[in-house]
């Protein structure tokens, strides 16, 4: 679907290096379907142009998180709607309860995290993940399962140079440490960081291995992961651009509101204890009979954008 939509979208500045995969996949995924961008702004700050723009789109990360990118609070004051692609909530899991016959009795009520961000967005809302899209549509707020856009990375410039990408989770630095240094003994492991302190923090902790980072140049850092025979990694955007590229894929550590996409595609989440038999453990298989399902979502969202700003038309602020 193509058209003249006039519309903004944002420049990524952060020191999460997944948010910059998910800003290359978002793109390219745009690149298919709608022109460039006619402007661009900054979500963190709340810098908006003024102009006669049709919408502001926003590629989701965890865009809906109020206070996750705090200039976003200011998008009800703009003249124009905001679209948010695949966006997330973040929530950590239910703590853990007493099962009684057929219910599960909490010590504490379960409460709802912060909607009023999403409330601000224009309807749809795409979301990146189960957990999003189920919070969304019980609270009324129009929603698709658009899925995460880094299981669409195009699979170019794939091959095996035999090493195993250790792709490093939040914390647990010393603990990821040892475990890859085991895992080193009887495979070529290289490292990957995926936060701007982790050169230094992992450095300090005693990491002795090859260990690469984000230098600006996104296709690069990713082509760690297509380079790699395996990919070992704490991140979910380790393990979606792994898959998107047909490798096998260990993924331990967090569990919370971005990592409810795994149970649709599949996906085991193991823990830290299970790192020592990761090779041995990791499977390219997944539940791909969801990625027709999520392109179809997207392309409902890009119908619906057009129509709502069809019929609102332009306005000039």
């Amino acid at each position: 679907m193509t058209g003249a939509l006039r519309y903004v979208y944002p420049e990524v500045s952060t020191r999460n290096f997944g948010d910059y995969v998910i800003d290359y996949a978002v793109r390219s995924i745009l690149g298919r379907h709608l022109p460039a961008p006619s402007a661009s702004c900054d979500t963190f700050t709340g810098s908006y142009p003024a102009g006669a723009y049709q919408c502001l789109l926003i590629p989701g990360i965890t865009h809906l998180t109020v206070g996750a990118c705090p200039g976003l609070a200011r998008i009800g004051a703009l003249p124009y709607p905001t679209y948010c692609l695949s966006g997330n909530i973040w929530t950590a899991p239910p703590p853990r309860g007493v099962l009684l016959r057929s219910r599960v009795l909490h010590r504490h009520p379960l409460v709802d995290p912060d909607l009023s961000l999403a409330r601000l967005m224009a309807s749809p809302i795409g979301a990146r993940d189960r957990s999003t899209y189920n919070l969304l549509t019980r609270h009324g707020l129009p929603a698709l399962y658009t899925g995460c856009a880094t299981l669409f990375l195009p699979p170019d410039e794939v091959a095996d140079d035999g090493y195993v990408l250790f792709s490093l989770g939040r914390g647990h630095v010393r603990t990821q440490t040892r475990l890859a240094h085991g895992l080193a003994r009887r495979h070529h492991v290289v490292g990957i960081a995926h936060e701007t302190d982790d050169l230094a923090l992992y450095h300090a902790a005693g990491w002795r291995l090859p260990l690469v980072t984000y230098q600006g140049d996104i296709q690069l850092y990713l082509s760690y992961f297509q380079r790699a025979s395996l990919v070992v990694t704490g991140r979910l955007h380790g393990a979606l651009p792994a898959l998107a590229y047909g490798k096998k894929v260990f993924l331990f550590g967090t569990r919370d509101s971005r990592t409810s996409i795994c149970d649709d595609l599949g996906l085991p989440i193991h823990d830290y204890a299970d790192v020592p038999q990761a090779v041995e453990r990791a499977s390219g298989a997944f539940n791909r009979r969801v990625l027709p399902f999520f392109q179809d979502n997207w392309l409902r969202l890009f119908e619906a954008i057009h129509t709502g700003v069809a019929t609102q038309g332009v306005r000039t602020p």
